[in-house]
């Protein structure tokens, strides 16, 4: 074969591969995207291409489905070669843009300038055990840089639980609440503090490879006129310790 003719067939090549990429369904990201995540995560209602489509993004909890909102993106050419897949999201139609990067050779994600709102659901399906508190609220995650692989997660991340509330009690809202998230490749270490609210809640925990989640902390009631109407909800939290401080515990797999 010739010089020219090896060229040729290279362009061509390319232009097929391009072509094929350009044209890909949006449906595609999914099968992926279900791939990485062990069939948690997957989109509904795709339309448009793997270059530049939407999709409302769903997680599963064990055969139901939660919304987690509708998700718009474009895929970075330029970073293609350099990073593997690399989208511009947005969340919503009036989001700013994030940015994501999936390396399917190391089965590595990446988030950068991340913010987005989840519901609060989601704490449930991350530890059962919540599930009997029937939380609700929204969830912000912003993150810097947070990066997901076979060996870990790696970054930091700060979860806010706002407007917090539980089907346990009529009173609402709970408060507001933080938790800092740091990864290390190794574990990962949570951080759980009160920003303000009528139930004060703090405590520390870790998720490690083989052992999943191990959390304690403490729950107690500010003073105010407030404080007897949550005692129902305390009592369910776990054991008293001291005057109006309860055990909150959270062991998962």
């Amino acid at each position: 074969m010739s010089l020219k003719s090896w060229i040729a067939g290279c362009v061509f090549a390319g232009v097929f591969c391009a072509s094929l990429l350009v044209m890909a369904p949006a449906s595609l990201l999914s099968a992926q995207l279900e791939s990485f995540s062990g069939g948690r995560l997957s989109l509904a209602n795709t339309s448009g291409t793997l270059w530049h489509g939407s999709g409302i993004l769903l997680l599963r909890n064990d055969t139901q489905f939660i919304s987690l909102g509708d998700y718009a993106w474009q895929l970075r050419p330029v970073e293609l070669l350099a990073s593997g897949l690399a989208f511009e999201v947005r969340h919503g139609e009036e989001g700013a843009p994030m940015r994501i990067r999936y390396a399917p050779l190391r089965q590595q994600v990446e988030l950068s300038q991340w913010h987005t709102t989840l519901p609060a659901q989601v704490l449930s399906i991350l530890s059962p055990q919540l599930r009997p508190y029937q939380l609700n609220g929204e969830i912000r995650l912003t993150t810097d840089a947070l990066s997901f692989s076979p060996v870990g997660i790696q970054g930091r991340a700060t979860v806010d639980w706002l407007q917090a509330g539980s089907g346990l009690t009529d009173v609402y809202p709970l408060g507001e609440y933080r938790i800092l998230i740091d990864g290390t490749g190794q574990g990962v270490a949570l951080q759980l503090s009160t920003l303000a609210g009528q139930l004060r809640l703090a405590g520390s925990g870790q998720v490690a490879p083989g052992r999943g989640l191990v959390f304690n902390g403490t729950a107690q009631a500010t003073q105010g006129e407030r404080q007897e109407a949550l005692n129902e909800l305390l009592h369910h939290v776990g054991p008293e310790t001291s005057p109006g401080v309860f055990t909150l515990g959270l062991i998962s797999q």
